[in-house]
């Protein structure tokens, strides 16, 4: 397969990035300054619909990038930078998912020349090895899930065990994702005829996801009232369940289509002029995403949570006023970055950190 590709599949691809990235700014606001808040229910609605999906199809599109690049020494060398960055970066926000990202690509380039059947198989064994994990190790070990903080971070076994099993972006069962996009990328998606087949996969894969987690979902628990307390990333509705924490099989199915489905779609929006013309300041975004996410994270801490804390001290902020003025927070942070990436883009190819890669590793 060509490393080249056209400006229309560039420009789909760059699509689900924004799209993505600004699911990310959703999702990352709600966990640090509303978690554990469900009102309104149609705002906890929208963030639930993004939890898990968002991080999914970035990690899907970095495998389908990888396969377009194709060249294994400039992706080691961005694994090495981005293993830098995002472990510098976990020391400002521990839900960092740059460090992942970084062993993402590096396994990556080791299976860069394997066929997509291979890939797919290798998609389907991480999430066995993660049932595997989950039947042999406490899944909860080393978590604080009031906090959501894992204070053994930073400790070797720590380390290991939140990289490759329990972390946010664990290696198990998330390289499925990656796996997943370099096949894609084999398959040469940005194909018509592949993009609608895999198009319509998705579908069907995302409804049959959804009627097996509600199947087994539905199964009792039989266990001690306070082993379901303290362990309940055990219980049916958790494992078999479409949330992201644990990363159960179905939710791995569901969130895996569901970004196939938006890369499709994206391509399909791509692939006309006037498609182009609608969606070029998320495209725009797209070829940022790397800069907005470490914007999104200093948006959140300096000015954002301070202004919640403000109104809490100063107001009569209830529950659902604080699920509000984040999503508000967040809807005008994307807004803002639409725009400024827009503005950026006049007069510079790349976004700032973008270009600093680009220059550091090629």
């Amino acid at each position: 397969m060509s490393n080249r590709t056209d400006n229309s599949r560039i420009s789909g691809f760059d699509l689900a990035r924004g799209l993505a990235i600004l699911g990310m700014v959703l999702v990352n606001f709600d966990v640090v300054l509303s978690y554990g808040h469900k009102d309104p229910d149609l705002l906890r609605t929208i963030v639930s619909a993004c939890t898990g999906r968002a991080s999914a199809l970035f990690v899907t599109l970095a495998g389908i990038g990888m396969i377009l690049l194709g060249k294994r020494a400039v992706l080691f060398k961005r694994a090495l930078f981005l293993v830098v960055a995002g472990y510098a970066w976990q020391l400002f926000w521990t839900g960092d998912i740059l460090h992942y990202y970084a062993f993402y690509v590096a396994i990556g380039a080791l299976c860069l020349s394997l066929g997509p059947l291979t890939l797919g198989v290798l998609a389907a064994a991480s999430i066995g090895i993660f049932m595997l994990l989950m039947g042999t190790l406490d899944y909860g070990t080393g978590w604080n899930w009031t906090t959501l903080e894992y204070p053994e971070f930073w400790t070797p076994r720590g380390q290991l065990r939140n990289l490759f099993f329990n972390g946010f972006h664990p290696l198990f069962p998330w390289l499925a994702f990656l796996f997943t996009g370099m096949a894609l990328g084999k398959l040469e998606i940005g194909r018509a005829k592949v993009r609608r087949l895999a198009l319509v996969g998705s579908v069907l894969i995302f409804i049959g996801a959804q009627m097996l987690s509600d199947h087994f979902g539905s199964v009792e628990d039989t266990r001690g009232f306070m082993l379901q307390i303290k362990e309940w990333y055990k219980a049916p509705d958790s494992l078999y369940g479409l949330g992201s924490m644990p990363p159960g099989p179905f939710y791995m199915l569901s969130a895996g289509a569901s970004a196939v489905f938006v890369i499709c779609v994206c391509l399909e929006v791509g692939a006309t002029r006037i498609g182009q013309r609608l969606a070029a300041p998320l495209i725009t975004c797209g070829q940022m995403a790397f800069t907005l996410y470490l914007a999104h994270v200093l948006a959140l801490f300096f000015l954002l949570a301070p202004l919640l804390e403000w109104f809490q001290e100063h107001g009569d902020l209830n529950r659902t006023g604080t699920m509000a003025l984040v999503f508000s927070g967040a809807m005008a942070f994307n807004v803002l970055a639409v725009l400024g990436s827009l503005l950026w883009k006049r007069r510079y190819d790349r976004g700032p950190i973008e270009f600093l890669m680009r220059r550091i590793t090629g």
